[in-house]
């Protein structure tokens, strides 16, 4: 039985880290966000139910889309796997909020520069 739990434990958390590494690798925080939570013209995704997620995903592959914004969406899925949806999805919605550093304020040479 512990072997069990550990062995799920594991399973569960490599899924995880398998979702975060292909959010970043594929781009999805460029609209989503560093932290999934949305944008002005891309929805929040952290912490959204795993099977909400998961149906989402298997629209867009399934080219289920009703305009634009998911028209994109549904060219990015598509190379996914059902394996990738679900590490996706797992990440997204147990997202760990990231320590992210502030931007300093003189990214472009200073302020007021």
């Amino acid at each position: 039985m512990l072997l069990f739990l550990l062995s799920s434990f594991i399973s569960a958390d490599a899924l995880y880290n398998r979702g975060e590494y292909l959010y970043f690798a594929k781009a999805c925080s460029s609209c989503h966000g560093p932290s999934a939570e949305g944008s002005s013209s891309a929805p929040k995704l952290a912490n959204k139910s795993q099977k909400h997620l998961e149906k989402k995903l298997h629209d867009f592959k399934n080219g289920k889309v009703f305009n634009s914004n998911q028209e994109m969406m549904s060219q990015f899925v598509r190379v996914f796997s059902d394996k990738d949806i679900k590490a996706i999805s797992v990440f997204l919605s147990q997202h760990k909020k990231k320590n992210l550093p502030d931007v300093a304020d003189d990214i472009l040479g200073g302020v007021g520069s």
